[in-house]
């Protein structure tokens, strides 16, 4: 409201003239006349020349108009392309520079709209303030001029608006865009024009307007296909991923892009590519499912081994794979054919490799290279770090430093970073110790987690009231008094369910628990003789995105719960949900006849 409010106000004032802002003395250069002066601008070579021999100002607007925008451009060109041997802060402060201005004011109230914004840009370029008088003219110009601005005009003065100060002149125009956007889109969209289909869906990703506009956009795009250039659909696919709203009109259009970009992504810069790709990522897969797309990320993996874009691009890469467990085998051969250049890694990529591994749970043939380099630098005691997490990653490649491990499971260090009180640091720091006392207790010494940590985590997942294995284990195995859920280690484990089968092979009855109410606990149903199977009903984000593979810190889970004595069967949802109701039993009695016969 207020924001509207303001708009109107400005929109309603009368025109207020500043102060010119850059007009400083300087020694006066001999002038040439105009026609002569036009032609110097066409062979200038050094945007010097187009300042020291810039024509005194003539009241003449006839002399002005020879040269003032042509001046004004050509300068802009050759500072962009660094031809100049003055630095942008010396242009500003030039005499000549001020004078140039001056006669951009004069001829500015016969400026078409083109014009103006170009002016408006070259002006921001060189860094002129936004509370100048040259600036404040150009802006209510615009402004008077507001029923000109086409769409392509509101693209253009929406990038400039962004890079000025933020005055009363300059919000009320941002806040006029998306209006008059709105207003023009069902009569002055040109739907074969690409580019311009392109830059309005990335400025309607950035500016709020009405779903319709939105749609006419979309729309359109969609219409034309897999048509667009790879840096189109780069940067059409970066403005969708903008959408905090995703509807599923807009699903066609996305798939659209994924295909011409997982064929096309070879003509794309690797700065490009690195950037959707993190826009991409950055989407929680849970709410926007339909940005997962394999063909494209397998293709941005094989991207940075076609283009052997070096080991620490390949690790921008490896990173955000891992931060949905997208697995690519090739790209971590890749970067383990680089271990001669590991001690380069910053403390980042250190963690990345570590993840990338892990994640895989994969030794390349040069392992054992990696390995002792990952050794050498694995002591990472920064704050920001996901500490549990990252020393169990290290653990699930076999790497145990225990400087870094009595580091942050000090006493004093582990309640510092507890406090914060998040659920999954409690489950974490638990199977942190699970595989210390079970698997590296006679290689470590050093202190353990808080036992207080580990009987919260014991209380979160006995709160887990999900079990969709219960019924057709039941059914499996002889009835409910065979299986034992939610079974409880001395060392924190939750372990879903539990099957006890004699020397023979055949279940055994579960016993009660000692105490009414209790939880069942492993040494309420271990018997001399008998064999144990746990059954285990692991969540998606224990397997890889892309493969049906279970990452290194959940296998690592699994080999604690063997050296319990019990032998594990994991059930990935995946598998279980696509199997047949008729085939769900068989399946559950083959995995637990498997185990017992070839324990591991």
């Amino acid at each position: 409201m207020l924001r509207n409010s303001l708009f109107l106000r400005i929109f309603g004032l009368h025109r207020n003239i500043g102060r010119l802002y850059c007009v400083t003395a300087g020694k006066e250069l001999q002038p040439t006349d105009g026609s002569s002066y036009f032609g110097l601008l066409k062979s200038a070579t050094d945007a010097k020349e187009v300042l020291e021999f810039f024509p005194t100002i003539s009241r003449t607007k006839q002399d002005r108009h020879v040269y003032t925008l042509p001046a004004l451009k050509t300068l802009f060109e050759l500072q962009k392309n660094g031809k100049s041997t003055l630095r942008t802060d010396q242009i500003l402060k030039h005499p000549r520079f001020a004078e140039l201005c001056q006669n951009v004011r004069f001829e500015s109230r016969t400026f078409m709209m083109n014009d103006l914004t170009e002016c408006l840009k070259i002006l921001t370029f060189l860094g002129v303030h936004t509370n100048s008088e040259i600036i404040t003219v150009l802006l209510q110009l615009i402004r008077h001029q507001i029923n000109d601005v086409t769409l392509d005009h509101i693209v253009f003065l929406s990038f400039i608006l962004k890079k000025l100060d933020r005055t009363p002149l300059v919000e009320a125009l941002q806040i006029a865009l998306p209006m008059l956007l709105q207003i023009q889109i069902g009569y002055k969209l040109d739907h074969e024009n690409l580019q311009q289909l392109v830059e309005l869906l990335e400025f309607v990703s950035q500016h709020k307007v009405n779903d319709r506009t939105v749609m006419n956009i979309v729309s359109a795009l969609t219409l034309h296909g897999t048509n667009l250039s790879p840096e189109q659909a780069i940067n059409a696919l970066k403005a969708l991923s903008n959408f905090h709203t995703f509807l599923p009109q807009y699903e066609r259009l996305l798939q659209n892009l994924f295909t011409i970009l997982e064929h096309d992504l070879d003509q794309i810069p690797f700065k490009m590519l690195d950037f959707v790709l993190k826009k991409v990522l950055d989407k929680n897969l849970d709410y926007f499912p339909m940005f997962y797309n394999e063909p494209f990320l397998k293709r941005c993996a094989q991207y940075a081994i076609d283009h052997d874009i070096g080991l620490l691009n390949a690790l921008y890469v490896l990173k955000k794979l891992n931060k949905i467990s997208f697995l690519h085998v090739p790209l971590l051969d890749y970067i383990a054919a680089h271990a001669d250049k590991l001690s380069i890694v910053p403390t980042s990529g250190i963690i990345t490799i570590v993840a990338g591994f892990s994640n895989a749970n994969y030794r390349p043939s040069n392992w054992e290279t990696i390995k002792e380099e990952i050794v050498r630098n694995t002591t990472i005691t920064a704050g920001s770090i996901p500490w549990i997490r990252y020393n169990l990653e290290l653990l699930s490649l076999d790497i145990l430093n225990p400087q870094l491990l009595s580091f942050w499971l000090n006493p004093q260090a582990q309640d510092a970073n507890m406090a914060r009180n998040v659920l999954v640091d409690y489950l974490q720091l638990a199977e942190l110790g699970q595989s210390l006392s079970l698997l590296y207790s006679h290689q470590y010494q050093g202190p353990y987690p808080g036992k207080q940590y580990v009987e919260k985590s014991v209380m979160l997942l006995l709160q887990n009231n999900d079990h969709p294995l219960l019924r057709p284990l039941e059914f499996a195995f002889g009835g409910e008094e065979y299986v034992s859920t939610q079974v409880v280690t001395e060392q924190g484990h939750v372990l879903d369910h539990v099957i006890v089968f004699d020397a023979d092979g055949n279940p055994v009855k579960k016993c009660m628990p000692s105490e009414e109410g209790s939880a069942l606990r492993l040494e309420d149903i271990r018997q001399p003789e008998n064999k144990l199977i746990a059954i285990l009903y692991l969540p998606k984000s224990c397997y890889a995105i892309n493969v049906n593979r279970l990452r290194g810190r959940f296998a690592l889970h699994l080999k604690t719960i063997e050296a319990l004595g019990i032998a594990p069967v994991a059930i990935s949802p995946v598998i279980w949900t696509n199997l047949p109701e008729s085939e769900r039993i068989p399946f559950l009695q083959r995995e637990a006849r498997e185990v017992l016969r070839h324990p591991t």
